[in-house]
């Protein structure tokens, strides 16, 4: 496991704000805490369920943070055994928790 990625799974398991370089971890009061690779949502634990997504950019980098945070990833199809959730569904999730929608 990278650094970064050592560093960002510290950040998600004390539900604390990170960033360094291309990843962010953003944790809310209401205790839901989000992962962005880039702008891509890639991780979400909301009310003590955890989402993972790669939005659609099936990448080492994406896979590497993933699997750092759990998920079962990989960027061959046919040995990913992660449930992914689309792009759009975790942009929803992360507003809706940020507005308490």
């Amino acid at each position: 496991m990278k650094c970064i990625e050592k560093e960002m799974c510290n950040a998600v398991a004390l539900r604390r704000n990170f960033k360094k370089s291309n990843t962010e971890v953003i944790s809310l009061l209401n205790g839901s805490v989000f992962v962005k690779l880039y702008d891509t949502i890639i991780y979400a634990y909301v009310s003590g369920v955890e989402y993972f997504s790669d939005g659609g950019w099936n990448t080492a980098t994406t896979g590497s943070r993933l699997r750092a945070l759990g998920a079962n990833y990989s960027t061959n199809e046919n040995k990913n055994r992660c449930k992914l959730q689309t792009a759009s569904f975790m942009n929803n999730l992360y507003f809706r928790r940020l507005f308490n929608i």
